[in-house]
């Protein structure tokens, strides 16, 4: 991702897991992909911790679109 120009990825926490009483979190960042570890992506995700509910592994992660599109062009067809 990087080398497509991201600095970041947005990670929606979806946790806590299946069976928890409590509701879903939904709470949102931004994670600079150079504070992650060079290891593959679903090893990465899995140790991903929500700062708000403290579920481990329980993400959406999404490439942060606003990095890399120039909105100001408009959309071409």
């Amino acid at each position: 991702m990087k080398a497509e120009g991201f600095k970041t990825i947005l990670v929606y926490c979806v946790g806590p897991p299946d069976g928890d009483t409590r509701e879903r979190c939904w709470h949102s960042s931004a994670v600079k992909l150079d504070d992650l570890p060079e290891w593959q992506w679903p090893d990465i995700l899995a140790h991903l911790k929500c700062t708000k509910c403290g579920s481990v592994g329980w993400v959406d992660p999404r490439p942060n679109w606003g990095e890399v599109t120039d909105y100001s062009k408009g959309v071409s067809g």
